[in-house]
């Protein structure tokens, strides 16, 4: 495995100088243990930038992906945080609280943001670091820890929203459900494995309809994962198009509109 060296730290496996950062598994590579923390971040020199992140379902190389909203985000809800019992405590200063949701699995919120959206501590958010799985330790409830400390206490009646990682659970982004796009695959991957997506530089994406040099870009309307020509104002700008590409073939892409 070749390795590379820039401001003294190594970047394994990864056909280009690297920058800020050290990996033990290469942009060209899958796995099915994680290497890296889930959203992880490295830049090549070339201005290229990736995330670490774990599919949801198999992934064809170059297509936008986007977190599977179902699996790890929750709208802003009310009145299910739980009062306080044992270490998890509604308190500021807590680090842990539990709330009441129908199903979800554990960890699907790990690596996310809880944010208390309306009443008592509005207006602050947390990064999640782990949740249980619906009644995995008590029965009907959900058991969050936090990485930081409640600023301001909470109560019951707090209204609550999570934002799942951009990086956790993806696959191929479509309009009509998972079409918050959070990068492009630069290869192939299996479903539930681990990898690198590239969130920006210039990057290879498939191509829906006729496309123009310098067109703006944003999600096919039909085509998960694709790239077209914007047609509404409303549609997140994915791009700007390289070349006027082969309109069923990929196309260069300067990304723009990602979390870098």
């Amino acid at each position: 495995m070749a390795t590379y060296r820039n401001n003294n730290h190594a970047i394994n496996g990864i056909g280009g100088h690297g920058a800020g950062s050290t990996t033990s598994q290469g942009i060209y590579e899958e796995s099915s243990t994680p290497k890296h923390a889930i959203g992880e971040k490295i830049e090549l020199s070339d201005g290229r930038v990736f995330r670490y992140g774990y599919t949801a379902a198999a992934i064809n190389a170059g297509l936008l992906v986007a977190q599977d909203l179902s699996s790890t985000a929750l709208v802003e809800s009310d009145d299910i945080i739980i009062a306080s019992a044992g270490r998890f405590s509604i308190s500021a200063g807590s680090s842990a609280i539990q709330i009441t949701l129908a199903s979800i699995s554990a960890n699907d919120y790990a690596g996310g943001l809880l944010q208390i959206t309306d009443d008592d501590g509005e207006g602050i958010q947390y990064r999640i670091k782990s949740n249980s799985a619906t009644g995995a330790t008590t029965s009907g409830k959900v058991d969050i820890d936090l990485y930081d400390p409640l600023k301001v206490a909470v109560t019951t009646s707090s209204d609550i929203a999570i934002v799942g990682s951009l990086w956790y659970d993806v696959l191929g982004a479509t309009a009509a459900t998972d079409y918050i796009i959070s990068g492009v695959t630069p290869i192939a991957f299996t479903a539930n494995y681990y990898g690198w997506l590239q969130t920006a530089g210039i990057a290879t994406i498939l191509a829906d309809g006729t496309i123009a040099v310098a067109d703006n870009l944003t999600l096919s309307d039909g085509v998960a994962g694709a790239v077209q020509l914007k047609d509404a104002e409303t549609e997140p700008l994915v791009g700007f198009a390289c070349y006027a590409p082969d309109n069923t073939g990929h196309v260069g892409v300067v990304l723009q509109g990602l979390v870098a």
